[in-house]
């Protein structure tokens, strides 16, 4: 309450910028590839979220190095970055970031460039700017459930998933079109200085699958590990197999204070029958999942359920 939402939009006549308007959103147009546009779209806010773009770029037949894409989610993010600075009225920043793989895993993991471009954009901010970074918070997302939900035709036979690594290890996984404003709204209401993982459930592959199989009523087919090489098969871009390998190995909890339990994949999976995508759904819901980020919980880490 008291909020005013103010968005930006490269195109505000668009039809996914429009649907905002009904509920309450003023549409700003900027990009963050051009810097000029960002101080006007920033002027008198008191909060910011920031989340910058690797994969669009990434999907482009043009683009033919992974480090392009690296370079621009970063320099988005230090555009965003020296804009904000300039603004006196902000009293908060949160920042949707992911940690350096190669320093967290202490150099196993190397080129995880969807992860590298945002920690580094991070770092500038908290070297350049550190009075703004004085009032950063950081939410780290897991992998995203709604990816399930696209280009699965059902068939009367069984499905098998087939993705790099084992498929029994547990992984952040959150319901992002649902639960990102509850993350971002707990980091509002707590003293800055916070990283959150936003899971709503750690689930292996292979358990998701078989709740996915489950709430389908589908045969259960089962998972086949694919060696790296198989994997970048799969993917548009050229190398980004290798990158999106190390990240679905490589997820943990390193570096984040506050793990906040949100939806978990068979809970976003039912509700699509009962809301659309999007809509928050009922009350009783909300209340459960805001008794998690009230008060002094958290603070706190919160044990897997």
């Amino acid at each position: 309450p008291g909020w005013k939402v103010r968005g930006i939009t490269r195109n505000p006549s668009s039809p996914s910028a429009l649907a905002w308007i009904p509920k309450g959103v003023e549409l700003v147009q900027a990009d963050l590839n051009n810097p000029s546009s960002l101080l006007p779209a920033l002027t008198d806010a008191t909060a910011i979220f920031v989340t910058t773009d690797f994969w669009g770029p990434s999907l482009l037949v043009t683009t033919l190095k992974l480090l392009f894409c690296c370079n621009q989610d970063f320099q988005q993010g230090k555009n965003i970055f020296d804009a904000a600075a300039l603004v006196l009225t902000i009293e908060r920043i949160v920042v949707s970031s992911l940690v350096e793989a190669k320093e967290k895993s202490r150099g196993k993991y190397k080129g995880v460039y969807y992860w590298d471009g945002k920690a580094r954009a991070l770092r500038y901010l908290r070297e350049a700017h550190v009075d703004l970074a004085g009032k950063l918070s950081v939410v780290v997302m897991g992998n995203y459930m709604g990816n399930w939900l696209k280009e699965l035709k059902l068939r009367k036979v069984g499905y098998r998933l087939a993705l790099a690594g084992s498929g029994t290890t547990p992984l952040p996984h959150i319901d992002v079109e649902r639960d990102t404003g509850y993350l971002v709204r707990a980091l509002l209401e707590c003293a800055p200085g916070k990283m959150v993982l936003g899971a709503g459930e750690m689930i292996s592959w292979s358990e998701m699958m078989k709740v996915w199989y489950e709430c389908n009523n589908v045969q259960y087919g089962g998972f086949d590990p694919l060696f790296v090489d198989q994997f970048e098969r799969f993917i548009p871009c050229q190398a980004l197999g290798g990158s999106l390998e190390r990240c679905l190995l490589s997820w943990t909890n390193s570096g984040t204070q506050v793990v906040i339990r949100m939806l978990s994949f068979r809970q976003s999976l039912e509700s699509i029958a009962l809301s659309p995508i999007g809509i928050i759904g009922s009350r009783s819901r909300i209340g459960r999942r805001f008794s998690a980020v009230e008060g002094h919980s958290v603070e706190r880490n919160w044990s897997r359920r």
